[in-house]
């Protein structure tokens, strides 16, 4: 139908922290512009993937101890 799939990462750091940040989605040959630019509000079935890794994101994991307490808790 003449629609382009489009794909783009991000990687950012800060704070011992690192983000990858992914988007995909389709857009229209009419919606880009000169600059080879697409609005935002022109990318159709848009998914955007956050992926963090570093101390932080670790320490904010469960241990193994408190999933066991969260199965086994009724309610």
């Amino acid at each position: 139908n003449g629609n382009l799939v489009i794909a783009g990462a991000r990687r950012l750091t800060f704070s011992g922290e690192t983000q990858n940040v992914i988007l995909h989605g389709l857009v229209r040959p009419a919606d880009i512009a000169a600059g080879n630019t697409v609005l935002s509000s022109n990318i159709a079935e848009a998914r955007l993937e956050f992926i963090s890794e570093g101390s932080l994101t670790d320490a904010q994991k469960r241990g193994w101890l408190s999933n066991l307490y969260e199965k086994m808790r009724p309610f």
